[in-house]
């Protein structure tokens, strides 16, 4: 696998955590802290912003991306500024100047979304003010904060992937920037709750019949693969049975983990049946540590899976190795260390995506 590869996973999900220098403007000086941030530029014309912007857009897996800014220093003008900005982002100039970002101006207390003039928002800010930047992923809204207090939406409907952004443009400004390494002024977590509850309250109104929650549980035990689970509730519940059994071909003998036994009968044909068994038979053997056995299975039925997607190999192998610790093998361990784990961060070539395997590795 290569190491660039796992990088650019575990960046898809970690969000930002500081100053992204390499791509900082030359008019600004980036402490060492990585989070604070001063203007050192003439600020003479339009063009002489110093942006700059974290080194991951906010992560994917969460609600709210956020983060905040403490203006240390108002400097000459107060021309700070807010927002968030993409990949392409200019860092000459402030967010919500150019396309694909928006802005929360100090000086002025106006929004800004492609636009010169903007429009009246949240006042102006300055020295000692704490500002903040949110985006809602489930609602697809951007809302800023001044101070703890929610100023509303301020724009909807952005793209899917943004990076938090400041602009500065008067001499002497400086400002800290806080991504969740400290608390936040503004209440997230309050936010947070409010909106799951707001979640659960939408779900409650929802009219579902029995039969229409059996079937949804029912949907959901079969995608996760749990066999056992799903034929106790096909017949606490009266329900035909939704998958027949399979032998799984390189899970090994009778009686191994996660595997059904052959007296229980073959697959009547249906491949989503043997799918569902070998996925089930496959995280059996991750349960019951065997991990060996599981990653054999797994490149039996799913040739090009664990190429494709490397950070699931490193788990897998991950786990081996203290599989191996648990057992008291050592220098087993140590050999799976050197031969295999070592591999994990040399560059080998990546497979095409040539459409084999089960469906993109869905298992």
């Amino acid at each position: 696998m290569q190491k660039a590869t796992m990088d650019v996973v575990e960046d898809e999900e970690a969000g930002p955590t500081e100053v992204n220098t390499t791509k900082a403007s030359h008019l600004v000086k980036v402490h060492k802290d990585k989070l604070t941030v001063t203007y050192n530029g003439k600020a003479n014309h339009t063009q002489d912003v110093g942006a700059v912007q974290s080194n991951r857009p906010f992560s994917n897996k969460v609600l709210i991306g956020y983060f905040e800014m403490t203006v240390v220093n108002a400097g000459a003008k107060g021309c700070m500024a807010i927002g968030l900005g993409n990949a392409n982002f200019n860092n000459t100039r402030h967010p919500g100047w150019e396309p694909g970002s928006y802005g929360y101006h100090g000086d002025d207390g106006r929004k800004f979304n492609y636009s010169s003039r903007g429009e009246p928002y949240g006042g102006k800010f300055g020295a000692e003010d704490v500002v903040g930047c949110g985006l809602h992923f489930g609602t697809r809204e951007i809302f800023f904060t001044k101070n703890g207090k929610n100023l509303g939406v301020a724009f909807t409907d952005p793209g899917h992937s943004y990076f938090p952004t400041v602009g500065l443009h008067s001499e002497g400004e400086t400002v800290t920037l806080n991504f969740g390494e400290q608390p936040f002024v503004f209440p997230l977590d309050e936010m947070l709750r409010e909106e799951r509850e707001k979640l659960q309250a939408t779900i409650l109104r929802v009219p579902l019949a029995a039969s229409d929650v059996n079937e949804l549980v029912r949907a959901y035990l079969w995608h996760e693969g749990h066999i056992s689970a799903l034929r106790s509730f096909e017949a606490a519940t009266n329900l035909p049975p939704l998958v027949q059994d399979a032998v799984v071909e390189g899970a090994g003998g009778g009686g191994a983990p996660g595997q059904p036994r052959e007296e229980e009968g073959h697959a009547d044909g249906r491949p989503q049946d043997q799918l569902l068994v070998t996925r089930s038979a496959i995280r059996g053997l991750i349960m019951e540590g065997e991990i060996e056995r599981a990653v054999a299975v797994v490149e039996l039925h799913f040739p090009t899976l664990l190429a494709r997607h490397p950070k699931a190999e490193a788990y897998l192998y991950c786990q081996q190795f203290i599989e191996l610790l648990k057992a008291n093998k050592r220098m087993e361990a140590v050999e799976h260390a050197r031969k295999v784990l070592a591999g994990l961060m040399s560059p080998r070539p990546q497979p095409a995506h040539n459409g084999s395997g089960a469906g993109g590795g869905g298992w």
